[in-house]
């Protein structure tokens, strides 16, 4: 009898845990009503990361960025930044960092989500839509992006190419619908 009491108990228990969990993955299907950046990586010193969103008719500036503090881990980190709202957005770059002596990264992962459309980047899939500058060199003995000083200069980042700028236009149409 004990054993009956106790396997109706635990079928009791799995079947609510696994409506709450649909329940929940309902909810993180429609997602957010704003754009955000997931990105992926690791980043062995304390750092800034800052992301850059060019909008319709206007340049690069800090007013059009979001920082997010990046404390040192020889483990994957996974930072989310969300949006504002009501931008159209045209493009992105991921700014990796402004410590000078952060001299390797490794991403895993850069993606741009928007309700449940999503520009994938995981899996190192975002080298499809990202493109370092001159400052961002891969490192096949690291098996990640050396940062580089070039003249005295920090700046590595790394900005959405025509691939990406043409999914985020169809993401943004979708949106206005």
């Amino acid at each position: 009898m004990k054993t009956k009491l106790l396997f109706g108990a635990l079928l009791l228990f799995f079947t609510l845990s696994s409506c709450k969990n649909e329940v929940l993955k309902e909810e993180s299907t429609e997602g957010k009503d704003n754009f955000s950046v997931v990105i992926e990586g690791v980043f062995e010193k304390n750092d800034k990361l800052q992301v850059f969103y060019l909008l319709d008719g206007q340049d690069w500036s800090e007013e059009n960025s979001l920082a997010q503090a990046i404390y040192a881990s020889k483990d994957m980190q996974k930072i989310e930044l969300d949006f504002p709202k009501n931008i159209k957005l045209k493009n992105v770059r991921v700014d990796l960092g402004f410590n000078p002596t952060q001299s390797y990264v490794t991403i895993k992962n850069i993606s741009l989500k928007y309700k449940n459309e999503i520009i994938d980047g995981d899996l190192e899939g975002y080298i499809l839509y990202f493109t370092p500058n001159e400052f961002v060199t891969w490192d096949p003995n690291y098996f990640g992006y050396k940062l580089n000083t070039i003249d005295n200069k920090y700046d590595p980042f790394m900005i959405g190419n025509e691939l990406f700028m043409d999914k985020l236009a169809i993401m943004t149409e979708k949106k206005e619908e």
